[in-house]
């Protein structure tokens, strides 16, 4: 034999010694002793495993199926799962965007009037005069102006009656008014030289002694514990907040520059925010009005006064009366634009 031929041999030989080692490490029976059709078989009993998986990662949105170069002279590859397309990076969601009332101005027609107290709740007391005696004169009163200017009006009680909060909220958002207004008379204690008016719309406060004065307000709630979490919810994401803000400040000003002038000693103690329930569970812009002190003797004098309760019912309706005109200029300029 040729020694070309020869080491062609040697070659062959050590190519087939090779394979063998690799199919006896990969558990395969020796190539002399396979059948020699049993490569063909092993391929066409696997295709239905190997085709199906093809099939269906070909159809998956996360794969990209590639057409590969072709040079000539070879075969087109029937197909070729090419790499994983890189997962979409999720949109970052958008931080959440209030509303503005501006973009609705609404008539406001029907005012919802709430007469702080009652019955054997007398709210605040001084030895002339009861909280409960004045919040409902002045709310008839304030009624009156009301009814003679076109608006319609819902009182949450007309005579010295016992009312839980909870029923109040509920007369109110069941007559569909379009704001609330809760009349109450103040007291502090501390603080008895002075005497102002106040008005506030709802709101969380770190004031504890505007807690305090929620607690003393809520105290005849008719609410349970199980309803906490829902009035809490309210509180913390009200839509009607940021109106209720406005209402709340038009009264104020009004409220203070209308009894300002009858009471040089006035003080002006401005907007605020805190979690009276009678605000919290109704469903429109509400406010609660501080419209005197009681705990300043000179102050509790003018309010035995029926003519100043009327100049305090006034002060009330100019407020109430410039915020719905706000509304109504609000709506004629959405109109024209």
């Amino acid at each position: 034999m040729r020694p070309g031929k020869v080491d062609r041999v040697k070659r062959q030989l050590l190519s087939e010694a090779v394979a063998d080692n690799l199919d006896t490490i990969r558990g395969l029976p020796p190539r002399s002793r396979r059948p020699a059709r049993r490569t063909g078989h092993a391929w066409l009993r696997r295709a239905p495993f190997l085709l199906v998986p093809l099939a269906l990662l070909a159809g998956s949105r996360g794969l990209e199926i590639s057409e590969p170069h072709v040079e000539a002279g070879f075969s087109r590859p029937a197909l070729q799962i090419g790499r994983l397309k890189p997962a979409a990076t999720p949109e970052t969601p958008q931080p959440l965007v209030g509303i503005s009332a501006s973009a609705f101005p609404l008539s406001v027609r029907r005012i919802v009037l709430d007469a702080g107290h009652g019955g054997r709740d007398a709210g605040t007391t001084n030895a002339l005069v009861t909280e409960k005696e004045l919040t409902l004169d002045i709310e008839t009163r304030l009624r009156a102006l009301l009814l003679r200017h076109g608006f319609e009006v819902i009182t949450t009680r007309a005579d010295d009656r016992l009312i839980p909060l909870r029923e109040r909220a509920r007369m109110a958002n069941s007559s569909d008014g379009d704001i609330f207004v809760s009349i109450h008379v103040n007291a502090r204690a501390a603080h008895t030289a002075s005497h102002g008016v106040e008005t506030y719309y709802l709101g969380p406060t770190n004031d504890p002694s505007l807690t305090r004065l929620a607690a003393a307000e809520n105290l005849v709630s008719g609410y349970s514990i199980a309803d906490m979490r829902k009035l809490l919810d309210r509180v913390y994401a009200d839509v009607r907040r940021d109106e209720s803000h406005q209402l709340a400040s038009t009264v104020q000003h009004q409220l203070f520059a209308g009894l300002r002038a009858v009471d040089p000693g006035l003080e002006n103690w401005g907007v605020k925010r805190a979690p009276f329930i009678v605000l919290t569970a109704t469903e429109m812009p509400a406010i609660l009005a501080e419209v005197g002190c009681l705990s300043n003797e000179g102050e509790a004098r003018m309010l035995r006064n029926p003519i100043y309760r009327q100049q305090i019912a006034q002060a009330l309706f100019n407020g109430i009366q410039a915020y719905a005109s706000e509304n109504a200029e609000g709506r004629r300029q959405k109109a024209e634009g």
